[in-house]
């Protein structure tokens, strides 16, 4: 699938509900998660993965990327009842019920059990809860067999040591202006952007 048209259909997909600021509920933008996954497509094709976690799912736009590319399955965790709900909505919009599956529960309560090739994911950046990032930093590393995609604040120092510190080689190799609508009350202005990388962890060969 070209990029255009990806990022077109990302971008039509149902609207995260946004009613939850101590979640740090954000919309990943169309174009940005269509840039970012197709350049992860180049370098790794999804057709060629066991499947693909999306953790935090939000309205499921990273992991539905993932299958339009297509990765045979995905997975989709997220905490939030409502926006399961938009979530299964986008999934049987784009007719692919019969390869996913939704977890409506908390990263922290994901077992061993649960492993595929990749995770994706644009956790909290910790900007309201201090390191609420950690707990999808521990699930990504319980769940991906083989590669962490990561978009995180561009600022943020301490991706690079924790994946050391856990067994990752880390690469920051993507940085983007992330959009950001004003969607709660501590916004002050209309429409924003905020600057974001995207990171990438592969487990080193032996």
């Amino acid at each position: 699938m070209r990029m255009r048209k990806l990022a077109m259909t990302l971008s039509q997909l149902p609207r995260h509900p946004l009613k939850e600021p101590t979640l740090e509920q954000y919309s990943t933008d169309g174009e940005v998660a269509a840039k970012w996954l197709a350049s992860i497509d180049m370098k790794e094709p999804f057709e060629e993965v066991d499947g693909v976690i999306d953790l935090g799912a939000g309205n499921g736009i990273l992991g539905i990327a993932a299958l339009l590319l297509g990765a045979p399955h995905a997975v989709f965790v997220e905490i939030d009842m409502e926006v399961c709900e938009v979530l299964q909505k986008s999934i049987g919009l784009m007719g692919f019920n019969d390869r996913c599956r939704i977890i409506n529960g908390d990263v922290t309560d994901i077992g061993d059990n649960l492993v595929h090739d990749v995770v994706i994911m644009n956790p909290p950046w910790g900007r309201q809860t201090p390191k609420a990032d950690r707990p999808f930093l521990l699930a990504a590393d319980r769940c991906a067999r083989s590669t962490i995609h990561l978009l995180h604040g561009r600022g943020a120092a301490h991706i690079d040591p924790w994946a050391e510190k856990a067994g990752w080689d880390s690469n920051r190799w993507m940085e983007v202006d992330l959009p950001l609508p004003a969607s709660y009350p501590h916004h002050t202005r209309k429409r924003g952007s905020t600057e974001a990388s995207m990171w990438w962890l592969e487990r080193p060969t032996r």
